[in-house]
């Protein structure tokens, strides 16, 4: 586990790319022998680095976001714990970073990024339509839409957060979240 927890610091800080073998049996003051022999290949690594980070990802983000009612409330959780789970990370969401890596890189890392990714935009459309079901949504809204609208502006708040800088990152977020809100009721 505290391989895996430092490997996602690294990969949050270099990119999931920027993870190997040896940079991590150096950080973890281990033998590269001896860590690859805990996975065989960076490949491995990686994909290992990747599935905890989504365990992480849903125990700190999605559920304690079910906790909360269902519809608007639950929504405002979900984008409040994944703007908490991106700033614990050094360098922010690892997600973000290797999904601009492995874009156009065939292969088994890409394939586990694009089966979290997939999983995660399945939850944006599941919460939209846990909205519906409670009337804080209206009856015709496109929850696909609605999850591709969210998933949008969290990405747009990495980028300001974590590249820009900008002062004004929090209170823009709020205001984009009240407004794609107002769009579906």
């Amino acid at each position: 586990m505290a391989i895996l927890e430092a490997g996602l610091d690294m990969a949050s800080k270099l990119g999931l790319e920027g993870v190997s073998i040896g940079s991590l049996a150096k950080a973890m003051n281990m033998s590269k022998s001896g860590l690859f022999a805990h996975f065989q290949s960076k490949e491995n690594l990686q994909i290992e680095i990747l599935e905890y980070a989504a365990r992480v990802f849903a125990e700190s983000v999605i559920v304690p976001a079910l906790i909360s009612e269902p519809g608007i409330p639950r929504i405002r959780a979900l984008v409040n714990n994944w703007i908490d789970w991106a700033a614990q990370l050094t360098g922010g969401c690892i997600f973000v970073s290797a999904s601009a890596d492995y874009s156009d890189r065939p292969g088994r890392v890409r394939e586990c990024l694009l089966r979290q990714q997939n999983d995660w935009i399945d939850c944006l459309h599941r919460i939209a339509q846990s909205a519906i079901k409670v009337g804080d949504f209206r009856e015709d809204a496109d929850c696909e839409q609605f999850a591709f609208d969210l998933y949008s502006l969290l990405l747009g708040f990495h980028l300001y957060e974590k590249l820009l800088d900008d002062s004004e990152t929090k209170k823009r977020q709020e205001q984009a979240l009240n407004q794609l809100i107002t769009n579906y009721q």
